[in-house]
């Protein structure tokens, strides 16, 4: 039960600060409240598994919301022009500027959580993602695209197999009928 107070009590603080930092922008983030019901599940979601206690968060959320402005000002900031791609040296350009920011940050959360929990809230980030990924590809028709659970069509695998296909020479075990008769190859 106390868990459950701190965890109520810490999402209560950050979404306190993650609101004050979006009023306190002149433009609202793209998407309104679909971007601000998944920002919300990301401070609960890294609350939760940082296991952050009210005066870590009251100190961590303010430093993480301008750590993702920041993000978002370089990205914005990288897009090459309508119709163009960026080139190579711009692409290396932006991932250094990136992990310069990334490195800036640790130095800071690290100041307010400690290293263990900072290690830990890089692969959160990834781990967030790929969920939120995973949620929008079976909310518009499956895997990865929408196109299906394994990536084929609407609901199955691609013709002829899984995700790369059957394996040279038939199925993986020999198929139906057991192994390949003279054992693997």
């Amino acid at each position: 039960m106390k868990n459950l107070k701190n965890l109520l009590l810490v999402a209560a603080t950050a979404l306190l600060f993650a609101a004050t930092t979006t009023a306190q922008n002149a433009t609202p983030p793209a998407g309104g409240s679909q971007h601000e019901k998944i920002q919300a599940l990301r401070i609960a979601f890294i609350s939760q598994q940082l296991n952050l206690t009210p005066a870590e968060a009251q100190k961590f959320w303010p430093m993480y919301n301008q750590y993702q402005t920041d993000l978002h000002t370089l990205r914005e900031n990288f897009k090459p022009g309508a119709g163009q791609q960026p080139t190579a040296e711009q692409q290396l350009d932006f991932e250094q500027k990136k992990l310069d920011l990334k490195k800036k940050y640790k130095t800071e959360f690290e100041g307010c959580l400690g290293k263990d929990k900072v290690n830990k809230l890089y692969g959160l980030e990834d781990e967030f993602r790929k969920k939120v990924q995973e949620y929008r590809d079976q909310k518009h028709g499956g895997g990865p695209g929408g196109r299906g659970p394994d990536g084929g069509g609407p609901g199955g695998p691609p013709p002829g197999g899984g995700q790369y296909g059957p394996p040279p020479g038939g199925g993986g075990n020999g198929g139906p009928g057991g192994p390949r008769p003279g054992g693997p190859r």
